[in-house]
Protein backbone atom coordinates (compact mmCIF):
# COMPACT_ATOMS: atom_id res chain seq x y z
CA UNK A 1 0.00 0.00 0.00
CA UNK A 2 3.00 2.28 0.15
CA UNK A 3 6.27 2.82 -1.67
CA UNK A 4 8.05 3.24 1.69
CA UNK A 5 8.85 6.85 0.83
CA UNK A 6 8.22 7.90 4.42
CA UNK A 7 10.26 5.72 6.75
CA UNK A 8 9.67 4.32 9.31
CA UNK A 9 6.01 4.99 8.53
CA UNK A 10 6.16 3.00 5.31
CA UNK A 11 7.72 0.04 7.08
CA UNK A 12 5.09 0.23 9.81
CA UNK A 13 2.20 0.20 7.33
CA UNK A 14 3.60 -2.66 5.27
CA UNK A 15 4.39 -4.76 8.34
CA UNK A 16 0.97 -4.04 9.84
CA UNK A 17 -0.84 -5.17 6.72
CA UNK A 18 1.30 -8.30 6.45
CA UNK A 19 0.86 -9.20 10.11
CA UNK A 20 -2.92 -8.82 10.07
CA UNK A 21 -3.29 -10.84 6.88
CA UNK A 22 -0.98 -13.63 8.09
CA UNK A 23 -2.74 -13.98 11.45
CA UNK A 24 -6.42 -13.45 10.72
CA UNK A 25 -7.24 -16.84 9.23
CA UNK A 26 -9.49 -17.42 6.25
CA UNK A 27 -12.69 -15.74 7.34
CA UNK A 28 -14.16 -13.87 4.33
CA UNK A 29 -15.33 -10.92 6.44
CA UNK A 30 -11.87 -10.31 7.84
CA UNK A 31 -10.29 -10.57 4.40
CA UNK A 32 -12.82 -8.11 2.99
CA UNK A 33 -12.14 -5.70 5.85
CA UNK A 34 -8.41 -6.00 5.21
CA UNK A 35 -8.94 -5.08 1.57
CA UNK A 36 -11.13 -2.11 2.45
CA UNK A 37 -8.54 -0.82 4.91
CA UNK A 38 -5.28 -1.53 3.11
CA UNK A 39 -6.22 -2.19 -0.50
CA UNK A 40 -6.45 1.29 -1.95
CA UNK A 41 -4.90 3.57 0.63
CA UNK A 42 -2.25 6.07 -0.46
CA UNK A 43 -0.23 7.69 2.30
CA UNK A 44 0.27 11.40 2.48
CA UNK A 45 3.35 12.94 4.05
CA UNK A 46 3.38 13.03 7.86
CA UNK A 47 2.15 16.26 9.37
CA UNK A 48 4.84 18.81 10.14
CA UNK A 49 4.24 20.56 13.43
CA UNK A 50 6.36 22.65 15.71
CA UNK A 51 4.20 21.72 18.67
CA UNK A 52 5.24 19.15 21.21
CA UNK A 53 3.08 16.02 20.82
CA UNK A 54 0.37 15.68 23.44
CA UNK A 55 0.63 12.95 26.05
CA UNK A 56 -1.92 11.45 28.45
CA UNK A 57 -1.39 9.80 31.84
CA UNK A 58 -1.88 6.30 30.39
CA UNK A 59 1.20 6.83 28.20
CA UNK A 60 3.25 5.99 31.30
CA UNK A 61 2.63 2.36 30.35
CA UNK A 62 4.14 2.59 26.86
CA UNK A 63 7.71 1.67 27.88
CA UNK A 64 6.48 -1.54 29.50
CA UNK A 65 4.36 -2.36 26.43
CA UNK A 66 7.29 -1.93 24.06
CA UNK A 67 9.62 -3.85 26.36
CA UNK A 68 7.27 -6.84 26.23
CA UNK A 69 7.57 -6.89 22.43
CA UNK A 70 11.34 -6.50 22.13
CA UNK A 71 12.09 -10.23 22.23
CA UNK A 72 9.03 -11.64 20.50
CA UNK A 73 10.88 -12.10 17.22
CA UNK A 74 9.78 -12.06 13.60
CA UNK A 75 7.82 -9.38 11.80
CA UNK A 76 5.77 -8.58 14.89
CA UNK A 77 8.92 -7.42 16.69
CA UNK A 78 9.87 -5.38 13.61
CA UNK A 79 6.38 -3.85 13.58
CA UNK A 80 6.73 -2.89 17.25
CA UNK A 81 10.13 -1.32 16.54
CA UNK A 82 8.68 0.75 13.69
CA UNK A 83 5.80 1.86 15.91
CA UNK A 84 8.25 2.82 18.63
CA UNK A 85 10.04 5.11 16.14
CA UNK A 86 6.76 6.76 15.15
CA UNK A 87 5.37 7.12 18.67
CA UNK A 88 7.32 10.25 19.73
CA UNK A 89 5.56 12.14 16.91
CA UNK A 90 2.04 11.08 17.88
CA UNK A 91 -0.58 13.09 19.71
CA UNK A 92 -2.38 11.02 22.33
CA UNK A 93 -5.90 11.84 23.44
CA UNK A 94 -8.80 10.62 25.54
CA UNK A 95 -11.52 12.94 24.33
CA UNK A 96 -14.59 10.79 23.65
CA UNK A 97 -17.61 11.04 25.92
CA UNK A 98 -17.08 7.67 27.59
CA UNK A 99 -13.48 8.58 28.39
CA UNK A 100 -14.55 11.55 30.50
CA UNK A 101 -14.83 9.27 33.50
CA UNK A 102 -12.01 9.83 35.96
CA UNK A 103 -10.97 6.18 35.59
CA UNK A 104 -10.52 6.27 31.81
CA UNK A 105 -9.05 9.77 31.77
CA UNK A 106 -6.25 8.44 33.95
CA UNK A 107 -5.91 4.96 32.49
CA UNK A 108 -6.71 5.01 28.75
CA UNK A 109 -5.29 6.86 25.74
CA UNK A 110 -5.23 6.43 21.98
CA UNK A 111 -3.64 8.12 18.99
CA UNK A 112 -4.46 8.39 15.30
CA UNK A 113 -1.52 7.33 13.15
CA UNK A 114 -3.54 7.59 9.92
CA UNK A 115 -6.85 9.41 9.58
CA UNK A 116 -8.40 12.87 9.84
CA UNK A 117 -6.14 14.92 12.07
CA UNK A 118 -3.69 12.05 12.46
CA UNK A 119 0.07 11.90 12.04
CA UNK A 120 -0.75 11.10 8.42
CA UNK A 121 -3.97 12.55 7.02
CA UNK A 122 -6.42 10.22 5.28
CA UNK A 123 -10.08 10.39 4.38
CA UNK A 124 -10.19 6.66 3.61
CA UNK A 125 -9.10 4.87 6.79
CA UNK A 126 -8.36 5.31 10.46
CA UNK A 127 -5.39 3.44 11.89
CA UNK A 128 -4.41 4.08 15.45
CA UNK A 129 -3.00 2.67 18.65
CA UNK A 130 -4.46 2.31 22.14
CA UNK A 131 -2.85 1.81 25.54
CA UNK A 132 -4.78 0.99 28.71
CA UNK A 133 -3.60 0.55 32.28
CA UNK A 134 -3.80 -2.77 34.11
CA UNK A 135 -7.16 -3.69 35.69
CA UNK A 136 -9.08 -1.26 33.45
CA UNK A 137 -12.09 -1.94 31.21
CA UNK A 138 -12.97 0.01 28.09
CA UNK A 139 -16.77 -0.28 28.20
CA UNK A 140 -19.29 -1.55 25.68
CA UNK A 141 -19.52 0.65 22.60
CA UNK A 142 -20.40 0.36 18.92
CA UNK A 143 -19.78 2.19 15.64
CA UNK A 144 -20.90 1.73 12.02
CA UNK A 145 -17.47 0.96 10.53
CA UNK A 146 -16.15 -2.55 10.87
CA UNK A 147 -12.86 -2.82 12.70
CA UNK A 148 -9.71 -4.93 12.85
CA UNK A 149 -7.46 -5.01 15.92
CA UNK A 150 -3.93 -6.37 15.96
CA UNK A 151 -3.34 -7.23 19.62
CA UNK A 152 0.12 -6.44 21.00
CA UNK A 153 -0.31 -7.50 24.63
CA UNK A 154 -2.27 -9.62 27.03
CA UNK A 155 -5.88 -8.51 27.36
CA UNK A 156 -9.44 -9.65 26.76
CA UNK A 157 -12.12 -8.73 24.22
CA UNK A 158 -15.88 -9.29 24.18
CA UNK A 159 -18.66 -8.95 21.60
CA UNK A 160 -22.33 -8.52 22.51
CA UNK A 161 -23.13 -10.63 25.58
CA UNK A 162 -20.64 -13.35 24.71
CA UNK A 163 -17.87 -14.48 27.06
CA UNK A 164 -14.62 -12.56 27.38
CA UNK A 165 -11.72 -14.13 25.48
CA UNK A 166 -8.01 -13.45 25.09
CA UNK A 167 -6.70 -13.26 21.49
CA UNK A 168 -3.07 -13.31 22.69
CA UNK A 169 -0.12 -11.30 21.42
CA UNK A 170 -0.41 -11.17 17.64
CA UNK A 171 -4.08 -12.09 17.68
CA UNK A 172 -6.52 -10.38 15.33
CA UNK A 173 -9.95 -9.24 16.50
CA UNK A 174 -12.62 -8.51 13.89
CA UNK A 175 -15.59 -6.38 14.95
CA UNK A 176 -18.39 -6.39 12.33
CA UNK A 177 -20.27 -3.12 11.72
CA UNK A 178 -22.36 -1.92 14.68
CA UNK A 179 -21.52 -4.84 16.95
CA UNK A 180 -21.30 -4.04 20.66
CA UNK A 181 -17.77 -4.69 21.87
CA UNK A 182 -15.45 -3.99 24.79
CA UNK A 183 -11.92 -4.76 25.97
CA UNK A 184 -10.19 -5.03 29.32
CA UNK A 185 -6.70 -5.32 30.76
CA UNK A 186 -5.75 -7.69 33.54
CA UNK A 187 -2.39 -7.55 35.38
CA UNK A 188 -0.49 -5.95 32.48
CA UNK A 189 -1.26 -2.94 30.26
CA UNK A 190 -3.34 -3.56 27.16
CA UNK A 191 -1.73 -2.44 23.89
CA UNK A 192 -3.31 -2.75 20.44
CA UNK A 193 -3.46 -1.28 16.94
CA UNK A 194 -6.91 -0.69 15.41
CA UNK A 195 -7.91 -0.15 11.79
CA UNK A 196 -11.25 1.00 10.32
CA UNK A 197 -12.39 1.86 6.80
CA UNK A 198 -13.89 5.32 7.06
CA UNK A 199 -17.46 6.30 6.68
CA UNK A 200 -18.92 9.36 8.39
CA UNK A 201 -18.45 8.06 11.93
CA UNK A 202 -15.11 8.46 13.74
CA UNK A 203 -13.53 5.76 15.89
CA UNK A 204 -14.64 5.93 19.51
Amino acid sequence: MTDNKHQPLGAFMDLLSAEIRSRMGNEPAREAAHQRIFGNTALEAPRASGERPQRQPACRHLPACFAELETIGGNLEKLAAALREIEPHLNWNNQSERRKSALLAENYADSFIVGPGGFVSSGQVEIGVSVMAPHTTYPDHRHPPEELYLVLSQGEWRQNAEAWYEPGVGGVVYNPPDIVHAMRADAKPLFAIWCLPLDNTPHS
